[in-house]
């Protein structure tokens, strides 16, 4: 790898971990791994041993869990600049209990725990970075509670598209998440035949278009209004 190529992957991490200065970057840098993936690839499978965190570097991905036997549902995603595996590092279990499966292709940083660890001894600060991180991810997961509980389905799903409307806006076939009527159920713990039904009400009002699985915001403004109940029709 060229040097110069080499300096633009040392600044990739400056993004994921603002507290390092740039010694503490390169030797993350100089254990970690740079890896590809084709959509609908598993990054890491239920049942895995957990021996790294990953920085995701472009594309996006979700994640699932197994609740009956063959069965599963979304519990979040994750696109460019986000970073995951970090739940396991933390966790007394030292296996994955959920499956990270690539909706685009994506590009990605593996970087051992040990490798962590070793930065973490001399600079903790590492772990205040984990730690915001993980104070965002439960933030957006107490929202959605909160909203199963006292949000109308037209409320829910308008939440979920604002949500997740920065995976879709890459139009490029290789790089676009797509994902299904099921997924956007499993997102805002609705029936999927509820979602198609409060689809067509949101696109009949012109705040999206398209189809489920390949929408576009038509009014931005309005679906806001609608998520906060601001929307009086």
């Amino acid at each position: 790898m060229k040097k110069s190529e080499a300096l633009n992957s040392v600044k990739k991490f400056s993004g994921f971990f603002p507290s390092l200065n740039n010694e503490e970057l390169e030797i993350l840098y100089q254990s970690s791994t740079e890896l590809r993936v084709k959509k609908e690839q598993n990054i890491f499978i239920t049942g895995e041993k957990a021996y790294s965190v990953y920085l995701l570097s472009s594309g996006c991905v979700k994640f699932s869990k197994e609740f009956e036997k063959n069965k599963s549902i979304i519990s979040s995603l994750a696109k460019e600049g986000d970073c995951f595996g970090i739940f396991e590092m933390f966790s007394k279990s030292p296996y994955y209990e959920r499956t990270c499966t690539a909706i685009t292709n994506c590009e990605y940083i593996s970087v051992p725990n040990i490798a962590i660890s070793g930065i973490g001894e001399k600079n903790p600060s590492i772990y205040l970075d984990f730690l915001k991180r993980i104070c965002r991810h439960s933030s957006t997961l107490y929202n959605r509670i909160e909203g199963v509980r006292y949000k109308s389905a037209r409320q829910r799903l308008a939440a979920c598209f604002l949500e997740v409307y920065p995976y879709f806006t890459n139009r490029d076939s290789n790089k676009k998440a797509l994902l299904s009527r099921s997924d956007f159920a499993d997102l805002s713990d609705m029936t999927p035949e509820t979602v198609s039904r409060v689809f067509a009400e949101l696109k009949k009002m012109g705040a999206v278009d398209g189809n489920i699985s390949d929408f576009q915001i038509a009014d931005i403004q309005m679906l806001k209004e609608i998520s906060e109940e601001k929307y009086f029709n």
